[in-house]
């Protein structure tokens, strides 16, 4: 078997197992969270059999470091008794280690740009499945997941126990699906279509958060292409992005009318909607205050939350509605260099607008959304968003700081050029 194909075939399984973890509820179940695991393992050990036979060779990529770190530290913590939940912080290594080799194995797969193009367009028609799915269900059972498994509390849509989170996951596909939709292609009205039913979702789904951010999205894309170029060009395509534009915002407003209007009127007119949340913040960080340099433990805000809380508000806060803040409680000054980390990673380079609008706005999205939820704890949701990282800095690319051009080359894969500013 080729590299090529090897890859090719890595490339469906980790699409497979992403996709598992998504439709079975986020993983957040232990018997859906240790399959994916064991799926991951399993990968992972063939890849090193490969490797030892020099079958196939690993090259470095910037990624590997700062979430390499954050598993061995996860490690350190249940090893040295550092947690105030060895059990938790022991699952936690585990799943850490199982997203870090699934980064890992991305970076590789997708230094490849065909493989990355085919994949990030399976994606898009994954999130449309998923949106027809989610909006069935809506109308149809909305409270039963599958229409069989009983949710008694939160507001469900498609295999998600929260709404919130599955908007989460579609800002990393919407961007991507407005791309295609807006190209000079023969398939361009089809991804109008695959596009409009993405956002309707989203609307139905009735997140603040996820609405505007998504909504942000549309008009950064928009926007971008059709500016992209010189002012003759952008004429031009102003007037060839008129009518898919148009059906757009239609759509939107139809479903909007339709299917989500209450929902969202109500969800925005409540009043002082983040006020028990930024209690829950509150509390966090003086958790974090206590132990600023060990941290209490991953995976033991549940358990050491209620010790400081202030008052009795009657909920189970299993997540502090603020992932950074989480990361910093859990992990001490580390969980600020992780998250600090990443955004040079992303930040410190300019990046073709192709990748701007396609895999970095994606990426910046999703960790605006974390600070008002808590979507990178879900475990489907963190190895949706790591396979988009690895997209960026694929295994074996120079450094972009010093080559923009090889850089650049490396990244276009999987993005439609032309959509964003090539003309």
């Amino acid at each position: 078997m080729t590299a090529y194909h090897f890859r090719k075939l890595s490339a469906v399984a980790l699409f497979s197992l992403v996709g598992f973890a998504v439709l079975a509820f986020g993983a957040v179940d232990t018997w859906a969270l240790t399959t994916f695991e064991l799926g991951i393992f399993l990968l992972a050990a063939v890849w090193v059999v490969r490797t030892g036979l020099g079958s196939l060779e690993l090259a470095w990529s910037p990624l590997y470091l700062p979430w390499g770190l954050a598993v061995l530290w996860t490690a350190a913590q249940y090893v040295l008794g550092l947690s105030a939940g060895r059990y938790r912080t022991q699952a936690e290594a585990l799943k850490w280690l199982a997203l870090w080799l699934l980064l890992v194995m991305s970076t590789h797969v997708f230094a490849d740009h065909a493989i990355r193009k085919r994949f990030n367009t399976g994606l898009v028609w994954f999130g449309f499945a998923l949106c027809v799915f989610g909006l069935v269900q809506h109308f149809t059972s909305s409270h039963q997941i599958y229409w069989f498994v009983p949710v008694p509390a939160g507001k469900i849509f498609g295999p998600l126990v929260n709404g919130n989170h599955f908007t989460a996951l579609m800002e990393l596909i919407v961007p991507a699906a407005l791309l295609l939709a807006l190209r000079s292609s023969e398939q361009r009205l089809i991804y109008a279509v695959v596009s409009n039913l993405i956002l309707a979702a989203v609307v139905v789904c009735a997140s603040r958060a996820g609405t505007i951010l998504v909504a942000l999205e549309t008009i950064i894309v928009l926007v971008a292409t059709a500016f992209a170029g010189g002012r003759s060009q952008a004429r031009s395509r102003g007037k060839r992005l008129l009518l898919p534009v148009a059906g757009l915002g239609l759509a939107a407003v139809i479903f909007f009318y339709v299917a989500g209007a209450e929902k969202m009127a109500d969800a925005f007119r409540e009043e002082q909607p983040y006020a028990l949340r930024w209690m829950v913040v509150q509390d966090t960080w003086r958790l974090f205050s206590d132990r600023p340099w060990t941290g209490y433990g991953a995976g033991t805000f549940e358990a050491v939350y209620p010790s400081a809380a202030r008052m009795d508000m009657g909920y189970i806060w299993s997540h502090a509605h603020n992932d950074p803040l989480q990361f910093l409680m859990e992990w001490g000054i580390f969980g600020a260099v992780l998250v600090g980390w990443t955004m040079w990673l992303l930040l410190r380079v300019r990046w073709p607008r192709q990748i701007w609008l396609g895999r970095i706005m994606p990426l910046l999205a999703v960790l605006v959304h974390s600070w008002f939820d808590f979507p990178l704890q879900i475990p489907a949701i963190m190895a949706a968003w790591l396979v988009m990282l690895a997209q960026v800095y694929p295994a074996g690319l120079e450094e972009p700081a010093r080559h923009g051009r090889t850089a650049a080359s490396h990244a276009t894969g999987g993005i439609p050029v032309a959509a964003a500013g090539s003309g």
